[in-house]
């Protein structure tokens, strides 16, 4: 198979945040017909109160007259069609104090956003005021001291290109258009995550702005419940606007992709189970089963940050006996190995996630049954949790996905209302065939939340969380993300026999 024709199969699959993805939507107007936007109007704000908020901060304040308010209010996903009142599009820590206070004096709801690419849309909202974080994007690299300062504006791509001119790096997402903050927030699963753990587990301190206006530093010895918190809390407990970050030595990585036919899925992902449970911390290896309007296939998107001759070794089994129709790992600069066809368009995506402590041949069957009657641009990625990752203790910090095990994303897109529809059924049906037979979720990859959901995902550790959002935000001001309930001091419990 040409490459060409690979990079075009790749290009109609779809997954969102750390997958690869369909056709982009990118006309405003094209949006609006096919997804239905909100006619929800812009609550009505007295015009010299937004001059006033306008004067008092160094960014810009942009309202539903200005000329860049329609290219300004749109998020990554555009299943999502929102209208907010006033977008703040923060400069300084100093702004987005302004910008809370304001919101809150003015009794609407408050929306952050980073780099857009909330699957559940929390990156804007209507009616009410954005926290736009985007303009923010300094970066220092401290190459003596092996790490990264970082501004909450910054996407995955902005830190990497400042820190591999020194050979350096840190866990970040696959994807290079997501926003380091909602990653990091949520957890921040990446490829160099065996090796070197999660984004969060890399978090030496962050400065983040809570809802009464206080600007506070967060690390173990500046308010360590908050910091404990917010490394896979999310936004729940303030705004964060600046990262530090731990940096590992990381130049060329061996990567690349395998790919078989639909003929051998069951057969590969078998392989591919083998394989990531005998996996080095080195070795990332992500597995991808897609549909497009060619048909199935099964991807392996490898990544080797060890002596690359021992990579290449590692991935015989993966070679010779399967023997993939297409082949294109080699050594790269590790600015050039995230997986060909992330999405850098927006477009409009739903995706649902569950943790599998195993992948059993059970729901490898599932996964190899659903592909098949897939709508177009549907995907199941798998990525194993092996490494460092796995060996922090649950407890030590928020982000409580530290078992052995697959995360598996669940994944697709449309371009009409009855194709959504088709696509969304898919999606919850496959989930409901795993759901027995897994443990957990992750956060930043949900669509939809619910406060099961939520509590699934922080496990033992969500009656901590729940009395720290009581200490920083005890009337849930901030409550447009996976959200943590300040009332929810019970938790619910099923009723003795």
């Amino acid at each position: 198979m040409a490459l060409t024709t690979r990079r075009q199969f790749v290009q109609q699959t779809a997954f969102a945040a750390a997958a690869l993805y369909g056709r982009p939507i990118n006309l405003l107007a094209e949006t609006r017909r096919i997804f239905g936007a909100s006619q929800q109007s812009a609550g009505a704000i007295d015009s010299a109160v937004i001059r006033k908020l306008a004067s008092q901060i160094t960014g810009h304040v942009i309202t539903p007259e200005a000329s860049d308010y329609e290219s300004s209010r749109l998020i990554f996903n555009r299943a999502f069609d929102q209208r907010p009142a006033v977008i703040v599009r923060c400069a300084s820590a100093s702004d987005v104090a302004r910008a809370l206070d304001f919101g809150q004096s003015q009794s609407l709801p408050l929306a952050v956003r980073g780099g857009g690419h909330s699957a559940a849309g929390y990156g804007g909202c209507d009616g009410g005021v954005v926290i736009d974080l985007s303009g923010m994007k300094r970066v220092e690299v401290d190459t003596g001291k092996r790490v990264a300062r970082a501004e909450a504006g910054l996407l995955v791509r902005d830190l990497d290109e400042a820190t591999q001119r020194f050979g350096l790096a840190t866990t970040l997402g696959d994807c290079p258009t997501v926003g380091i903050a909602g990653l990091t927030l949520g957890g921040g699963m990446g490829a160099l995550m065996p090796k070197y753990g999660a984004a969060c587990d890399n978090l030496v301190s962050a400065q983040v702005v809570t809802v009464d206006g206080r600007q506070v530093e967060a690390s173990q010895n500046s308010n360590p419940d908050l910091f404990w918190a917010i490394r896979g809390g999310g936004g729940n407990f303030g705004v964060v606007t600046a990262f530090e970050y731990r940096l590992h030595p990381v130049s060329e990585v061996l990567a690349g992709t395998l790919m078989y036919p639909a003929e051998r899925i069951p057969e590969a992902l078998q392989a591919y189970v083998k394989f990531a449970g005998a996996a080095p911390d080195e070795m990332a290896v992500t597995g991808l089963v897609s549909r497009s309007e060619q048909g199935a296939r099964f991807l392996l998107l490898p990544l080797y940050c060890g002596q690359t001759s021992l990579g290449n070794d590692l991935l015989k089994p993966l070679r010779a006996p399967l023997k993939p129709e297409e082949d294109t790992i080699k050594i790269m600069p590790y600015l050039e190995a995230h997986p060909i066809g992330m999405p850098r368009n927006a477009y409009a995506y739903f995706y649902m996630d569950l943790i599998l402590p195993e992948l059993s041949e059970v729901a490898i069957a599932a996964i190899t049954t659903a592909i098949q009657d897939a709508p177009p641009r549907s995907t199941v990625l798998i990525a194993p949790f092996h490494g460092a990752v796995t060996r922090v203790p649950s407890s030590n910090m928020a982000f409580a996905l530290r078992q052995r095990g697959h995360d598996i994303w669940i994944t697709g897109s449309w371009s009409t209302p009855v194709e959504k529809a088709s696509v969304v059924r898919w999606i919850k049906a496959l989930r409901a065939n795993l759901q027995p037979f897994s443990h957990g979720v992750y956060v930043n990859a949900l669509s939809e939340t619910s406060d099961e959901l939520v509590k699934t995902a922080y496990g033992p550790n969500y009656a901590r969380l729940v009395e720290i959002k009581k200490k920083y935000d005890p009337t849930n001001v901030l409550r447009l993300n996976q959200n943590i309930k300040p009332d929810s001091h019970r938790i619910i419990k099923k009723p003795s026999r």
